[in-house]
């Protein structure tokens, strides 16, 4: 949303991926036992000069950006990141536009006046999400900042996972684009480390911003996160699950990965299939979760639904379809219940000009 599509920097997420590559050639589908194909190395083409120089120019603005938001005060970076997204809303009409007519089709029955505030509540949350995303290590300092809430047998996430591992099992843990996703990754991988139940893997793609790549890394290696790189494919995420592994992934965005259309706040969405597939194949448990804001401000509270685990002797398509069912369902339930903690400027059912077409429809 604050900078260029180019560099794609909301997908900055520690959990996160990026949409592939056409020339890449990699498998992005993440089907299980899929790599890469051995084409051995190969010299990318010299870019042209104004392009390094943009490239140099994004990645000084990261490190600038960043390095402020270690010295200011939680308050003061809050406010900072709330003005910088309502300026990036201003300015940036494509996105606002796709943000508008998303809110069109999933939510028809909010009147217009409604759907502009809950944007303008979106984009203040995204700002403050923006803070928290570049000061995490210092909000994990704060006793109490994040709090693991209890599910209905009085298990917190945490435990969920220790006792799934405890069983033999590996762990998909499935979340999405919903409040502060790289604060929910790195309080994740930092109480598994406590619990003995770690290292947290996390599937990410590569910016291609090299420079912006490698510090991307390094911040999220120093949160405690492993990571496995989506270019090379789905084996090394199912050797993770067959060891009773914890792998974490976003899957509420369509990012051109193999699909299949899932409802999902009241319309088909593209939803990738490998965390599905993989799970199934690992016979690994799924966790959807979410972290939110508290409404006082005082922090962040981590939700989990109930575990999901595919029936052994049930065709493994139909596990898939089910599984797939299940996380867009808990996911929704979150995202009806605070809207504004929602990305809602990416292209999640269509194309921007259909999108915005069918929401023209809704309006009357």
């Amino acid at each position: 949303m604050f900078l260029k599509n180019n560099l794609r920097m909301w997908h900055i997420s520690c959990l996160t991926t990026l949409p592939p590559d056409p020339d890449a050639g990699g498998s992005a589908g993440l089907a299980p036992g899929a790599r890469n194909p051995g084409r051995g190395p190969a010299t990318a083409p010299r870019l042209p000069l104004w392009r390094r120089a943009r490239r140099r120019f994004y990645w000084l603005l990261v490190l600038a950006v960043a390095g402020v938001a270690e010295l200011l005060p939680v308050g003061i970076g809050r406010a900072s990141g709330v003005r910088l997204a309502r300026m990036a809303l201003r300015v940036r009409g494509r996105e606002r536009r796709l943000a508008e007519a998303n809110l069109a089709l999933a939510l028809p029955d909010l009147e217009p006046a409604a759907r502009v505030s809950l944007l303008a509540a979106s984009a203040d949350a995204a700002g403050r999400n923006l803070f928290d995303t570049l000061a995490a290590g210092r909000l994990l300092a704060r006793p109490g900042s994040v709090a693991d809430l209890p599910d209905a047998d009085g298990r917190g996430l945490v435990d969920v996972v220790a006792a799934e591992q405890a069983a033999g099992r590996g762990v998909v843990v499935l979340s999405g684009h919903l409040g502060c996703w790289e604060l929910h990754g790195a309080w994740l991988a930092r109480e598994l480390a406590a619990r003995g139940c770690g290292p947290l893997h996390a599937v990410a793609g590569t910016v291609r911003n090299p420079a912006v790549d490698r510090w991307l890394t390094r911040r999220r290696e120093g949160l405690g996160l492993r990571l496995l790189r989506r270019e090379d494919g789905a084996g090394p995420v199912l050797e993770c699950l067959r060891a009773g592994g914890v792998v974490a992934i976003l899957v509420d965005q369509n990012t051109g990965v193999d699909s299949v259309p899932v409802p999902f706040l009241g319309r088909p969405a593209p939803t990738p299939t490998g965390p599905a597939r993989l799970a199934v194949a690992a016979r690994a448990t799924v966790v959807v979760t979410a972290l939110a804001r508290r409404d006082d401000g005082s922090g962040h509270d981590v939700w989990h639904a109930p575990a999901w685990r595919a029936d052994a002797a049930a065709p493994r398509d139909g596990q898939v379809v089910a599984c797939l069912r299940w996380v867009n369902g808990r996911l929704e339930e979150r995202i009806r219940r605070n809207p504004a903690e929602w990305v809602w400027y990416h292209r999640r059912w269509e194309s921007l000009q259909e999108t915005t077409a069918a929401a023209e429809n809704t309006r009357t």
